[in-house]
């Protein structure tokens, strides 16, 4: 939020685009994968990948905010399932739930760890963008 309480614009475009991405994946992939009838394959294959999605929504925002509007997004994009002949609601309102929960779990994360593109995430500090941490000890030294 900016002084005058509004939304950032990069909150708003990071949780657009990272929704989109994790919501037409979900819509395509998930539903690919829900038709093999193979109990647990989708959550194996879809949560690595939506994990993935909110952890860059994070890193691009530095919001927890955006993490959930990510969430938001990609369930409603879910819901393009409905438009493909022979899905069940029922059957189609547990990834969505599913979705919703996961991204409030991250957002609550991503609040609780205080993550910015600035801050102590090790990923971005290989980049150049945060504090150098070594990743070992080298002979008994930190």
């Amino acid at each position: 939020m900016d002084a005058q309480g509004r939304p950032r614009p990069g909150l708003i475009a990071a949780a657009l685009f990272y929704g989109a991405v994790w919501g037409l994946g979900e819509a395509t992939l998930g539903h690919l994968l829900h038709l093999f009838r193979v109990p647990g394959l989708p959550g194996l294959v879809m949560a690595p990948f939506a994990v993935a999605v909110m952890g860059r929504a994070a890193a691009r925002s530095g919001s927890a905010a955006a993490v959930f509007l990510a969430g938001a997004v990609a369930a409603s994009f879910k819901l393009f399932d409905l438009l493909v002949p022979g899905t069940d609601m029922l059957a189609l309102s547990r990834p969505i739930q599913a979705i919703l929960l996961e991204a409030l779990a991250a957002a609550v994360w991503v609040s609780l760890k205080g993550l910015s593109p600035q801050g102590d995430c090790p990923s971005l500090a290989s980049r150049g963008r945060g504090p150098k941490r070594p990743h070992f000890s080298w002979m008994g030294r930190p």
